[in-house]
């Protein structure tokens, strides 16, 4: 009975959390003059009504799987990789210098080491926090929120004096990819069956290899011998260490996979839409991360559904702003209140729930 209980509760938590959402930003809907329903309504028919829009909404969330992804490897090792931001900045560059700088080299070669390099920038850039948290017991929170203001400084004198693109004057960017390091868009497989996209959508290869990386996740954690060890040094380091596991070998590797992935966030950004990386390049994936993380509960395939709704808010605020001119400022609010109120009852509920499936192990 306990089992039919904490199963029903984990069912309505979201539903439950999205409830409370809709309520607190209704109350900010209405303090504006506006009617919430008319907002909501406007949200999902702007978002839903065709398939440019749908495929709209898993481009926006495909940065965030990778990040979500990322961020929820560290929580299941009971550490807190808040430098994602910094990770995939640092990523997002190396890839840009690949992409503009190796030349006469084929697209099936060339995108692949592009992906390298990003997957290798975040690798280094979580090299340092995880090595000074093992050797020198600097918390890992500490380190990575530092590492990630040094590689928004890194990142700008990189681009503004060293690989300053001087042909034009418009930006202050990186030179231009090449054509074979641009990640080839969906719109030729789709098409296939019968879906039409227009060239304005660049949904690409990296939304279905985000779900890829989400199975492969699921398949570590639960079906390796490695993934084991993760989850219990996660859940007790020093009872992991008495069965015979080095936590900090798995802290090792384990910050290094959420480094690698990390370094993936911005390559859909870079090689599928913009094309270079300038001063402007799309930053807070890495903090929008650890809210996915949260409200997907640090399962891989609850992290693809909570990336697909914060594609959904983003669109949905388009929506709103063009047609009900609801102030970009409000939309902010709206989006962090939501954002916040997921958060705060999946964090209630599950307690809960713990507390319940602990009785009922006593």
């Amino acid at each position: 009975m306990k089992r039919i209980n904490v199963l029903i509760l984990k069912i309505i938590s979201p539903v439950l959390a999205i409830v409370v959402a809709a309520f607190l930003s209704s109350l900010v809907i209405l303090s504006i003059g506006k009617n919430p329903l008319e907002v909501f309504y406007t949200m999902f028919r702007f978002s839903f009504r065709r398939l440019d829009s749908v495929a709209i909404i898993f481009y926006n969330s495909t940065p965030l799987i990778f990040s979500g992804l990322a961020v929820s490897i560290g929580f299941r090792m009971g550490l807190f990789n808040i430098g994602i931001e910094g990770q995939y900045l640092i990523g997002t560059f190396l890839a840009a210098l690949a992409g503009f700088s190796l030349k006469g080299i084929p697209a099936v070669i060339h995108i692949p080491l592009v992906i390298l390099s990003g997957i290798i920038g975040g690798m280094l850039w979580a090299y340092l926090p995880v090595y000074l948290k093992i050797k020198r017991g600097v918390h890992e929170v500490i380190s990575t929120i530092m590492l990630n203001y040094i590689s928004y400084s890194l990142i700008h004198f990189l681009i503004s004096e060293v690989f300053l693109d001087r042909s034009q004057k418009l930006l202050i960017r990186t030179p231009k990819l090449l054509s074979t390091a641009l990640i080839p868009k969906l719109h030729g497989l789709l098409a296939l069956f019968g879906v039409n996209l227009p060239k304005h959508v660049y949904l690409n290869w990296f939304f279905p290899l985000g779900i890829l990386l989400a199975f492969a996740v699921y398949y570590m954690l639960y079906y390796t011998p490695f993934g084991f060890e993760l989850r219990c040094v996660g859940q007790n380091p020093d009872a992991s260490r008495t069965a015979g596991i080095n936590p900090e070998k798995v802290f090792y590797k384990g910050f290094l996979l959420s480094g690698a992935i990390a370094g993936l966030v911005g390559l859909s950004d870079l090689m599928g839409y913009f094309g270079y990386m300038d001063l402007d390049f799309p930053r807070g994936y890495g903090f929008d991360g650890i809210a996915v993380a949260l409200i997907g509960q640090n399962s891989p395939f609850g992290i693809i559904a909570a990336s697909i709704l914060f594609g959904f808010l983003k669109r949905g605020a388009e929506g709103i702003q063009t047609l009900l001119n609801v102030p970009m400022d409000t939309i902010v609010i709206l989006q962090a209140l939501m954002i916040l109120s997921i958060v705060v009852i999946n964090k209630v509920m599950n307690d809960y729930i713990r507390r319940i499936e602990r009785k009922g192990v006593a």
